[in-house]
């Protein structure tokens, strides 16, 4: 089905991530029958507050970890 013409277009971006983290968004994609974009998708709206949108259940981080961590 097509996008309505009122509908906001999504933005495309490049992000270069460490080996170690890009396996890990890899196997948790893979385990929970998601793409890598998705897991992105998802922890950005994590980090910005937004809330989450339906879908596959992911790992939530805990709330007490900073952002910041790693």
């Amino acid at each position: 089905m097509a996008r309505p013409k009122t509908e906001k277009h999504p933005a495309r971006l490049t992000v270069t991530l460490d080996e170690e983290d890009y396996k890990e968004v890899c196997a948790r994609a893979e385990s929970n029958d998601v793409s890598a974009a998705w897991i992105i998708r998802r922890a950005v709206q994590t980090y910005l507050g937004r809330p989450q949108v339906s879908g596959a259940t992911v790992e939530r981080a805990s709330q007490t970890e900073s952002p910041n961590n790693g």
